[in-house]
C-alpha cells in the first residue's frame, strides 16, 4: 500500500498512487525488493515477499529431490530412442502404419534394449 507524501499523491487500495506529470517517480519500491513502473498520471508499484518454508520431518528436502530426480533421469530413453518412439508414435497415428504393428515394434525394441544393457551391466 502507498503512502501519501503530500496533497497532490492520493493512495488506492490496489496499491497505485496518482500523481502529477511534475512529480519525479519514487525509487522506493526498487530499494526494498520491488519493481516500480511509471506511466503517465499513474506509478505502479509491485513488492515481492520471500517466503521461506520451515522444513517438516518425512518431506523430502534438496538433496532427496536431486536423488529422485537422478533416478528418473537414469530411466528415461535416449535422445535417440526418444526419437525413435516419437517417429513410431507419428506414424501409427498418421495411419503409416498400423497400431498394433507400432506397438509390436515399440515393445520389440525396448526390450532389445533392455537385455543389451542387462549385458553391458553384467560384463
Amino acid at each position: 500500500m502507498a503512502t501519501t507524501t503530500s496533497s497532490s499523491t492520493s493512495s488506492t487500495s490496489s496499491g497505485t498512487s496518482h500523481r502529477t506529470r511534475r512529480q519525479p517517480a519514487t525509487r522506493s519500491g526498487r530499494a526494498r525488493g520491488g519493481t516500480a513502473i511509471t506511466l503517465p498520471y499513474v506509478t505502479a508499484e509491485l513488492h515481492t515477499t520471500e517466503v521461506r518454508l520451515p522444513e517438516l520431518p518425512g518431506i523430502p528436502g534438496r538433496k532427496e529431490l536431486a536423488s529422485a530426480v537422478d533416478t528418473v533421469r537414469g530411466q528415461l530413453p535416449s535422445r535417440d530412442q526418444a526419437l525413435f518412439y516419437g517417429g513410431l508414435t507419428v506414424a501409427a497415428a498418421f495411419s503409416l502404419i498400423e497400431w498394433p504393428v507400432a506397438a509390436a515394434i515399440g515393445i520389440g525394441n525396448a526390450l532389445i534394449q533392455r537385455s543389451v544393457h542387462k549385458e553391458i551391466s553384467e560384463a
